[in-house]
């Protein structure tokens, strides 16, 4: 169990998006995944999304970025540069 409460699913279901990962998402990006993981697996485009944001922003990563910021800051940017690509959530 984490600080916060929640407990790591582990590897009960590795296409599950871990609920301290969740956690760390703003509302919008839940739904955005939500939206599309009816064609994607959410675990998939967060994984797309953090390797993307790393290759990007080496020096962040290795500088001192918590991993709950990066989370954030990666999706954040791949939903930005993936747009026209995704599901729309409005």
């Amino acid at each position: 169990m984490t600080e916060d409460g929640l407990t790591s699913n582990g590897s009960e279901d590795p296409n599950q998006v871990d609920p301290w990962i969740r956690a760390q998402l703003s509302a919008q990006q839940v739904r955005w995944l939500q939206k599309q993981s009816g064609v994607v697996k959410q675990v998939e485009l967060l994984k797309n999304a953090l390797a993307e944001w790393v290759v990007r922003h080496p020096i962040e990563w290795f500088t001192g970025t918590g991993v709950s910021d990066a989370i954030r800051l990666a999706l954040t940017e791949f939903i930005a540069r993936h747009k026209d690509e995704f599901l729309s959530v409005d």
